[in-house]
């Protein structure tokens, strides 16, 4: 079975970064996206965190976006 599951997380007081969560069975591919004015979000990075360190990821990384 495949399991499609997606979630995004904004940052910013205006969202101006958001980070896209997508599930892979053992990990979570995890792509951060910025907003430059009236320009569509811009990819910054995309990373694989493994579903055991998805809190910590969001508890540190995520949560210390401005």
């Amino acid at each position: 079975m495949k399991r499609n599951c997606r979630f995004i997380i904004p940052r910013g007081n205006t969202s101006r970064y958001v980070y896209i969560f997508e599930y892979k069975l053992t990990y979570y591919k995890v792509t951060k996206k910025v907003l430059y004015g009236n320009l569509p979000y811009k990819t910054i990075s995309t990373v694989n965190i493994p579903v055991s360190n998805i809190m910590t990821y969001i508890n540190t990384v995520v949560a210390l976006t401005v």
